[in-house]
């Protein structure tokens, strides 16, 4: 599945003067986005089951991404989520919201036999975590996530990664913000963090999960955990680098 920029998706990242300066070089105005009606009954989905993505008061941000954030959804698909909590709590949020979700079942787990409009929580960063690789995976997922929970933070996300601007050429008003990093943490959050990371490692060796220890490992070191394959990005900055170029 490639990727397709609307001139919505040229304004929004790089401006009205970048689109004409475009549609100027091919001699054609580009295509407007097509509506998807998957793509607003999903989204429509997760703000419904926000509830379900909240814990403790760890959630700092959630924006949907994926095939759904991107546009082009299928009636099948799961909804991708990306989270955003506090700092050294990310292993006690998604411990939490795991056992939330044996009462509720909105999130894919793996004993469901069917994936479709669950939310998938693929994605959990803390907020020393925002800062990521400048590939043209994390250009194409920044730049297409939806917010759903605390919108104004994704600027916040953006300032973290400045080299949207530098490499990628972003507008640079995508990356404003008044909002201040987290300095403190809290030392009880710290210490449970820990308990729910073994704990949770333990689970997932226990109930044949074939975790990625060592990427686990190394990820909860810089506050992230990717649940996606490693494989699955690296064909993605295949896919995109073909189309961008």
């Amino acid at each position: 599945m490639n990727l397709s920029l609307s001139e919505e998706d040229i304004v929004r990242i790089w401006g009205s003067r970048y689109l004409k300066k475009i549609e100027s070089e091919m001699s054609r105005n580009l295509p407007k986005r097509n509506r998807n009606k998957f793509v607003e009954i999903k989204i429509e989905i997760a703000k419904q089951n926000i509830s379900s993505l909240l814990a403790l008061n760890l959630v700092k941000f959630i924006a949907v991404t994926g095939s759904v954030g991107a546009g082009f959804a299928k009636e099948e698909d799961d909804i991708d989520v990306y989270v955003v909590v506090r700092n050294n709590s990310m292993w006690l949020y998604r411990g939490v919201v795991s056992i939330k979700n044996l009462f509720h079942n909105k999130i894919r787990a793996k004993r469901h036999k069917e994936s479709k409009d669950k939310i998938c929580l693929n994605f959990v960063s803390e907020e020393r975590g925002l800062h990521l690789e400048d590939d043209i995976f994390n250009f194409h997922e920044l730049m297409y996530m939806k917010p759903i929970y605390n919108n104004s933070y994704l600027n916040f996300i953006f300032f973290e990664n400045k080299w949207l601007i530098h490499k990628y050429g972003v507008k640079k008003e995508l990356l404003k913000t008044d909002i201040e990093p987290q300095k403190s943490v809290n030392p009880i959050f710290f210490i449970l963090d820990r308990i729910f990371y073994f704990a949770q490692l333990f689970f997932m060796i226990l109930s044949h999960h074939e975790p990625e220890i060592k990427r686990l490992k190394m990820n909860s070191k810089v506050g992230k955990i990717e649940f996606f394959p490693k494989d699955f990005k690296a064909k993605k900055i295949e896919e995109y680098s073909d189309t961008f170029s």
